[in-house]
């Protein structure tokens, strides 16, 4: 409070102060000046300072053992009079080791405080990324987890009426907190466990047709589960009919119309600890899971099954409830709301209608043992040197006003990069070709795997995938990079210019398309797709439907057959991509694997009675043949005329509309300084006396006026006396005040004749 007050003063002005709204004394602003001066370089300090203590206690916590540390943990419990104040996480941690009791502490980054607990305290989440958590020592033994996650259950008072009477009823006086139990990495993430359970499998007759789950992007189908395995917060994993990969908990997984996965499963990571019986209990805060609407479950133990399996499978998972007539509920730690912690009898009901339903629940706690957490680091993606990336370009593929340029290597490409203003990108070709790009390119794929790309610095934020061929090769979708790679086969011609689909039609009889339900049909044309992969030994992903980028990928296409039957056609890369002879990819097809994968792929799919005409397909001899399928090459260099044209033009308007109104105003000037000079000689200075009666005479006709009389003329006097310069003229104001006669009248000069 005095430091805000001291502040205060400082930054007051002396007429707040005159008002009485500032404390303290008046005046002095200059004393006032540089106060505030000093405050302002205090706290920049600060917070400098706190950036390198919040740095430094990241690297100490990276260098550490895994599960040592969690960030945006705290204690719920302090040993009191024990805290102090320190610079760093690494003096925390040697402090906690002198404090009697001490086993865990929490080190305030930013405040530079330091918090010892025993093991009685519970670890819960705190939502601030300065708050971590750590053990005395990162030692084995020193993280040994509190009893309450490894023999403790509840005596009979839990729930009890309020928080505190609940917590009483555990041996140790507290109850365990969610997660608690779990490892986690030093940014907070829970660690991954190798005990891995597989709970529900396709291949076992589980549908799989989970609802609610999440795509995960840059995930292939055929790596989902493996990826699924290294993920704890993964519950169950689902490969559909495009191999795309979807992941999470997954509700509603048995009855779902026009969806066939081709494969899933739902794991559970660690072992379970059963804390409590719920049968006969209602829980607040839980989440629906599914319920038997469609009369799927046939035995009401099956669905108490699954429904405790979804739970098994959610390490965030503490309490799951089964009622006939209700369903499947559970913990759900997506949800917003959630049960309330600790548990209560508010919260755990068993006078409703669904706790008098509720035919099974359990309150369970999850935790990987000792020897069975993962605590290899895991090192980051491996990249090309200074994060440059093959087989990927950028596009547009040049900035404004910039040209290709030909360089030794993809160094000299960046070096380039960097010496040009606003560029962010580089590409260098094979051919010694670079192009430079700004911040509105996207990475694209490009169109050879040896293209070199990248940023023009590198940062934390460029992650590339591993280099690699095969990966390339399934994005550019015309693998020329692996073409290049192939060594030529004789006898075949090349056209470097393009790349050739190969087009592949296969009979088959006994199979009538047309009785299979779309999602069948769909199911099966994937599986079609393994067996010619699988045949020509390419990636099934470089198997398609059609040869236009919009086909899909992992598919074939199956159309009837007017003799019966159905042709299967599919479209792939030929081999090598740039040859337009079939040969070689023909070769591969026509053997006996070839009929033995698809006759096998045709018994993985459940199909009607009326879809196999025969009992079983005969699949005939496939025919090759190639389609051109040009790759979008690099764009020429524009010449300069094709590529300025529209600014040369826009000059050429420009500069002959400026010469217009340059000509027109200086025309404009030169009849308005030619009009000055005229009325200056009137007015007689510097004109003689010819011009001085002809002026008037041209202004008196262009404006309708008779004309005066020429000079000698007329022989009236004028009526005042008139003024006669020295060059013997009179000047013209005088003439126009005398007035004419007119014509044949009587004026001042007598008139005409």
């Amino acid at each position: 409070s005095s430091c805000n007050v001291w502040t205060l003063r400082f930054f007051c002005t002396a007429g707040e102060a005159n008002l009485g709204y500032c404390p303290g004394s008046l005046g002095e602003s200059k004393k006032k000046s540089a106060m505030r001066a000093l405050v302002l370089l205090l706290l920049l300090s600060e917070v400098t300072i706190s950036y390198s203590q919040t740095t430094n206690d990241v690297d100490f916590m990276k260098s550490s053992p895994l599960g040592c540390f969690s960030r945006g943990y705290e204690m719920d419990y302090y040993i009191p009079n024990t805290n102090i104040n320190t610079t760093s996480l690494k003096l925390c941690q040697e402090h906690c080791q002198y404090v009697p009791g001490c086993v865990r502490f929490v080190y305030k980054a930013f405040w530079g405080e330091c918090w010892f607990a025993d093991e009685n305290a519970v670890e819960i989440p705190s939502g601030s990324p300065y708050l971590i958590a750590g053990y005395k020592s990162c030692e084995p033994e020193a993280m040994t987890l509190p009893p309450r996650c490894r023999t403790e259950i509840p005596g009979n008072g839990f729930p009890g009426y309020s928080g505190k009477s609940s917590d009483l009823a555990w041996p140790g006086g507290k109850q365990p907190y969610n997660l608690e139990c779990w490892p986690k990495r030093w940014d907070g993430a829970p660690l991954a466990c190798t005990e891995i359970n597989v709970l529900e499998d396709t291949t076992d007759g589980w549908p799989g047709k989970c609802r609610g789950l999440v795509e995960i992007k840059g995930v292939n189908g055929t790596d989902c589960g493996r990826d699924c395995r290294s993920n704890p917060s993964c519950q169950s994993w689902q490969n559909t009919v495009y191999y795309s990969c979807w992941q999470g908990l997954g509700k509603d997984c048995f009855v779902r119309s026009n969806f066939v996965p081709r494969s899933a499963q739902r794991l559970q990571h660690g072992s379970i600890r059963v804390l409590k019986d719920l049968t006969g209990y209602q829980i607040k805060g839980l989440t629906k899971g599914f319920d038997n609407a469609e009369g799927f479950f046939q035995k009401q133990e099956d669905a108490i099954v699954f429904c405790k399996n979804m739970c098994y499978s959610d390490i965030r998972c503490q309490y799951w409830l089964y009622a006939p007539n209700y369903g499947c509920y559970l913990e759900d730690a997506s949800q917003e709301d959630g049960p309330p912690y600790p548990l209560t009898v508010h919260s755990a009901m068993r006078d409703t209608g669904y706790a008098k339903d509720c035919v099974a629940g359990e309150y369970i706690q999850h935790y990987c043992p000792a020897e069975s957490v993962s605590r290899v680091r895991q090192m980051p993606l491996p990249i090309l040197a200074d994060c440059a990336e093959r087989g990927y370009r950028y596009e547009p593929p040049s900035m404004f006003l910039s040209h290709r340029s030909v360089e030794p290597n993809w160094e000299a490409c960046r070096s380039r990069c960097k010496l040009t203003v606003y560029c962010n990108y580089f590409a260098f070709w094979p051919d010694g070709g670079c192009l430079v790009a700004g911040t509105d390119s996207q990475r694209v794929v490009a169109e050879s795997y040896e293209v070199i790309s990248g940023p023009i610095h590198c940062n934390a934020s460029f992650q590339t995938p591993p280099p690699s061929v095969e990966r390339w090769v399934n994005n550019a979708s015309g693998a020329v990079g692996r073409a290049q790679a192939m060594a030529p086969v004789a006898g075949v011609t090349t056209d470097v210019s393009s790349a050739h689909m190969a087009e592949i039609e296969i009979p088959i009889l006994g199979l009538n398309v047309q009785a299979l339900a779309p999602p069948d049909k769909h199911l099966l044309e994937g599986r079609y797709a393994d067996a010619i992969a699988k045949t020509i030994g390419v990636p099934v992903t470089e198997i398609k439907e059609g040869p236009d980028s919009n086909d899909l990928d992992a598919q074939v296409h199956l159309s009837p057959s007017v003799g019966g039957g159905c042709i299967l056609t599919a479209y792939t890369p030929n081999e090598p991509v740039t040859s337009q002879s079939p040969a070689l990819l023909a070769s591969k097809l026509k053997v006996p694997a070839l009929i033995t994968n698809l006759k096998v792929a045709t018994t993985q799919v459940q199909l009607p009675v009326m879809a196999l005409e025969g009992g079983q397909i005969q699949v005939g001899e496939p025919q090759v043949g190639t389609k051109d399928h040009p790759l979008k090459g690099l764009q020429q260099e524009p010449s300069f005329w094709s590529q300025w044209w529209p600014l040369l033009i826009a000059l050429t308007f420009a500069v002959c509309i400026g010469g217009f109104l340059f000509v027109h105003y200086f025309a404009n000037q030169a009849d308005r300084d030619d009009g000055k000079r005229k009325r200056l000689r009137v007015s007689g200075r510097g004109v003689s006396d010819e011009d001085a009666v002809e002026l008037p005479l041209k202004e008196g006709l262009e404006s309708g006026l008779p004309p005066p009389p020429p000079m000698g003329v007329y022989s009236g006097a004028p009526s005042s006396a008139s003024y006669t310069s020295s060059q013997g003229y009179t000047p013209q104001y005088q003439q126009r005040s005398t007035g004419y006669g007119g014509y044949g009248g009587s004026g001042r000069y007598g008139g005409y004749a």
